[in-house]
């Protein structure tokens, strides 16, 4: 009997451990192309200010990488009016309770005539950080009041200092406009 119960205690610390590493996986960013437009026509963008505009330095960190990864892919920075595109980008800092605790528990009892091994939560321990902040970050493209591009992720702060959320950011930045049709080759 008791070798059965090591059975099961195992078996149980060996479902709670694949469920942990289960819920560490990562959130890769949700980007959206209009496969029907046509990038090569477009030569010139512009970056529009957030509309929640909380931290204009870290914003116009945001905008100057943008800029950079667009110039890059081909596209020139032009005044609102001479635009092809307009770029709008929205920050915003999202807590996240990650709830992720660990519940042990095992028991046995008389159920009827016949023993029965009853499973509950009997202690709960948790496990990392209770609560995480992300900076989250949407990227929009478009042309003629219409989407061509959108892209959305977010970054998890380890720290809360301005140089570590900017450089973050900006590695944000990098990889949401990863997708956007090179046109440098025109």
């Amino acid at each position: 009997m008791r070798e059965r119960f090591r059975k099961i205690q195992l078996l149980f610390c060996l479902i709670a451990f694949g469920g942990l590493l289960t819920g560490c996986a990562s959130n890769a960013p949700s980007i959206s192309v209009d496969e029907t437009q046509d990038f090569q026509s477009i030569n010139s963008f512009y970056v529009k200010p957030p509309l929640n505009s909380v931290n204009p330095t870290l914003e116009n960190s945001i905008a100057a990488t943008i800029a950079k990864v667009m110039t890059a892919k081909g596209l020139t920075e032009v005044s609102q009016d001479e635009a092809d595109v307009f770029i709008g980008f929205f920050p915003f800092v999202e807590s996240k309770d990650d709830g992720t605790r660990l519940n042990i528990g095992l028991g046995s009892g008389k159920f009827g005539r016949s023993g029965g091994i009853s499973i509950g939560s009997v202690f709960s321990i948790p496990v990392g950080e209770q609560f995480t902040e992300y900076q989250n970050l949407q990227i929009d493209v478009t042309k003629e009041n219409a989407f061509v591009y959108s892209a959305s992720g977010s970054t998890e702060i380890k720290a809360n200092d301005a140089i570590t959320v900017q450089r973050a950011l900006n590695e944000l930045v990098e990889s949401l406009l990863d997708n956007y049709p090179n046109t440098k080759d025109k």
